[in-house]
């Protein structure tokens, strides 16, 4: 009696086993094993769209696609009495893809749809291809399709602005879904420059084939195509014939004063440099390089682990874009911005005397005086002749008697008009805004207030002031177009794959002081900047000497505590302004060596010198280590 007791209850409980395991295929996996049955009869597979192409403003192609071959994993093309496991295993002993990828790779994609293609390797070799084409028939469900890989036609120019492209991570994934776009896990997405900035643009739509299978997963014929959509290209401002000859001429200097810095001990060793060209009337960048740097082709087909490693701790930081992401202080071109304040606020004129009797300057009950880079009292000056001695006894006063008048906020009102302290919008990703430090900041970061050598060293760009590259060429254009500064813009147009244009970037004005600055303050602000370059007595004059053309400019020399970091921002022609350009060397010691490459750029420009032909040179002058 108990065994028949027991056989029902074993009997029914194997019932309810078999119940709730009908139940559940029905219910929670009916969906799953619907798309499978299907995927009997009918398999999509995906044609991959080529990403935008990238040209100079001349038509010449930076950066195109070639084309290579990824292998898919078609799960409703595996026979039944096959696994994806016992596939992956089989492919990894015949060919030279290593199983623990493989499984990686299947296991991690979402979402895991049975008609979904999974990417299991990109670029495969043409032995593999081989590989996987005569061992088709143990192969199941695998699929070879064309697709394409980046091609840095220049790996080792524009490096920065490009950018590169590596495999999307899940936050991207997530972000970039929930806008509306559609990526999934494997994407090669734009990390850095360009690549990132306009991926939406770059990154093309995938299309698809349905096609029809048998039972063990052999095409019968195609059903319907989706044909992809190439992604749109980028047209930019950059010159791409100017670009290599100003990557050369960095490159050279860069390293020949590397090697004077091994040789003499009294020398700082640089640890980068980077230069910008931009077009005055328009904002457009023609220009921007940034070294030390990298072979984008360590990112074309996806960078390996230790690669990656090796770059990101190198102490030289070759992937930091030094023209928009290195803050630091400009040095005495922020002169040009104090001179400005002191016009506008204290009535200076250009002719206004002042006068460096021992080359200090000390504030009343300070105890220590501040000194100008010249040890030797420089005696009467005028305003503008300030301006091209970069005179810091005379910028000292004018910061003093703005603190008087002020109590320290004017000079950094004034930075803030000209756009320092904020990003300048350059259609780049990780722009630094820098700093322009005031009462409120130091009382809030440092618990303390603003005392009257606070301006005093803010005067000539020293203190807790940072600025960019890119905000210092923007400052250079604004001056020299009277007070207009128009937004630095890389891309210049999109052009989509029917060769019509998407979007074009107009010149967009982002500084516009014309109303708020009296025009004799840049006539007077101008004509110290020309004398910087064609006075004798100017700071830059020497490296000058019979350049065909009028230019102006201002050096700097930024002292950091340590290592001095090098600046020169000027802009050509002087009567009729078309370029700016800012050069600036990292712990580079003196202005006296930024000065002669942006002489040689503006050359190079214009058209008087043939970049081959460059004299290696440089130039160091014992008299101007440490002046503005």
């Amino acid at each position: 009696m108990d065994r028949h007791k027991i056989l029902r209850v074993v009997i029914l409980m194997i019932f309810i086993i078999l119940l709730s395991r009908a139940a559940y295929l029905q219910m929670a996996r009916g969906d799953y094993y619907y798309e499978l049955s299907e995927g009997n009869r009918i398999s999509v597979r995906p044609i991959n769209a080529p990403r935008g192409r990238i040209y100079d403003r001349r038509g010449e192609i930076i950066v195109s696609n070639r084309l290579t071959y990824n292998l898919y994993l078609m799960q409703n093309e595996i026979p039944p009495d096959r696994s994806a496991e016992e596939i992956l295993n089989q492919l990894a002993e015949l060919s030279s893809l290593a199983e623990s990828r493989l499984v990686s790779n299947y296991n991690s994609a979402e979402p895991k749809s049975a008609i979904d293609p999974i990417l299991l390797a990109r670029h495969l070799s043409k032995e593999d291809m081989v590989i996987i084409a005569e061992n088709k028939d143990i192969l199941s469900g695998l699929l070879v399709k064309e697709s394409s890989m980046r091609d840095y036609i220049y790996p080792a120019e524009l490096v920065h602005t490009t950018g590169y492209i590596g495999e999307i991570n899940e936050e991207e994934l997530v972000s970039y879904n929930e806008a509306g776009y559609n990526y999934r896990g494997g994407d090669f997405v734009g990390k850095s420059g360009l690549e990132r900035e306009y991926e939406f643009y770059l990154n093309g739509e995938r299309g698809a084939e349905q096609i029809e299978v048998n039972s063990r997963g052999e095409k019968i014929k195609t059903i319907g195509i989706k044909k992809p959509e190439p992604g749109s290209d980028l047209i930019l401002n950059i010159d791409f014939s100017l670009q290599s000859a100003v990557e050369k001429l960095l490159a050279e200097n860069y390293q020949n004063l590397r090697e004077k810095a091994e040789e003499d001990e009294d020398l700082s060793m640089p640890t980068g440099i980077s230069a910008l060209v931009m077009d005055i009337d328009t904002g457009g960048i023609l220009s921007s390089v940034s070294l030390p740097d990298y072979s984008l082709n360590l990112f074309a087909k996806g960078i390996s682990s230790s690669d990656y490693q090796e770059l990101v701790n190198d102490p030289l930081r070759p992937m930091l874009d030094r023209n928009i992401m290195t803050a630091v202080p400009p040095g005495s071109i922020f002169k040009l911005v104090t001179g400005t304040a002191a016009m506008e606020e204290l009535g200076v004129r250009a002719s206004t005397s002042f006068y460096d009797s021992n080359g200090t300057f000390s504030i009343p009950n300070w105890s220590r005086p501040f000194r100008n880079w010249n040890p030797v009292g420089e005696g009467k000056l005028d305003f503008v002749k300030a301006i091209a001695r970069s005179n810091n006894v005379v910028f000292y006063e004018l910061g003093y008697e703005l603190y008087k008048e002020y109590n320290g906020d004017k000079l950094a009102e004034y930075a803030r008009k000209y756009g320092l302290g904020s990003k300048t919008g350059i259609d780049l990703p990780s722009e630094k805004k820098g700093l322009v430090p005031d009462d409120q900041w130091k009382r809030k970061q440092l618990n303390t207030g603003w005392y009257p050598g606070d301006s005093v060293n803010l005067s000539i760009g020293q203190g807790s002031l940072l600025t960019t590259p890119v905000q210092i060429v923007s400052l250079i254009s604004t001056i020299a177009a009277d007070g207009l500064g128009y937004k630095p813009q890389i891309v210049n147009k999109i052009r989509n794959a029917d060769g019509q244009i998407e979007k074009e970037f107009d010149p967009e004005i982002n500084i516009d002081l014309r109303d708020q600055i009296d025009s004799s303050v840049f006539v007077a602000i101008k004509e110290g900047m020309h004398d910087v370059i064609n006075k004798s007595y100017g700071t830059a004059s020497r490296h000058f000497n019979d350049f065909p053309l009028t230019a102006a400019g201002k050096t700097g020399t930024a002292q950091t505590g340590g290592a001095n970091h090098a600046w020169f921002g000027g802009f050509v022609p002087y009567d009729n302004p078309q370029i700016a350009v800012v050069v600036f060397i990292e712990n580079g010691e003196s202005s006296a060596f930024s000065v002669p490459i942006a002489r040689e750029i503006m050359e190079y420009y214009f058209g008087f010198k043939n970049h081959h032909n460059n004299r290696k040179k440089i130039y160091y002058y014992q008299e101007e280590k440490a002046n503005g």
